[in-house]
């Protein structure tokens, strides 16, 4: 009988993946175009509210999705409708391998370093021609941030943006 559970158990977690893959593969990411609602949906997080409002300056807006768990991720977009910064904050950690997209490897490669050598917990960072990044905190208080250099609109001081 626990076999025959278990069995019924594994179908329908493959069937949740494979609905859940499309979903994953269209969110918002350092450098695509914004969807911060998405990418909190998919974090079990349906009810997020989102926010777009124009910046001081006309030339970024910012999308900003509150999911029900209190965690704040901010989008930056540029005028080519690009999300050059990515901005977070709150007491979990939000799924950053959806905000950063193809940039992901840059933080795990970070993390990795950091335990290579005897490091646990603390700031990851890295700081590359294509990617700034600043991940720190601890349970229940989470915050960083990530933008691409050459995707920051002209004038714009980064730090401006950032916590």
């Amino acid at each position: 009988m626990f076999s025959h559970l278990l069995a019924h158990w594994r179908i329908a977690a493959l069937s949740l993946a494979t609905t859940l893959l499309p979903i994953t593969a269209a969110q918002a990411a350092l450098g695509r175009a914004p969807q911060a609602v998405a990418s909190a949906a998919a974090e079990g997080a349906p009810a997020a509210r989102q926010l777009r409002t124009a910046s001081p300056s006309s030339t970024y807006t910012v999308s900003t999705a509150v999911a029900p768990n209190g965690t704040v991720v901010q989008e930056f977009v540029n005028g080519e409708q690009r999300v050059f910064a990515v901005v977070w904050r709150g007491p979990v950690l939000p799924n950053l391998s959806s905000y950063f997209g193809e940039h992901y490897s840059a933080f795990q490669q970070a993390v990795q370093q950091k335990r290579a050598a005897g490091q646990r917990g603390g700031a990851v960072m890295t700081q590359q021609p294509d990617l700034v990044m600043l991940s720190r905190g601890r349970m229940g208080r989470f915050e960083g941030h990530a933008y691409i250099p050459s995707l920051v609109p002209a004038g714009l001081d980064i730090q401006t943006l950032l916590p």
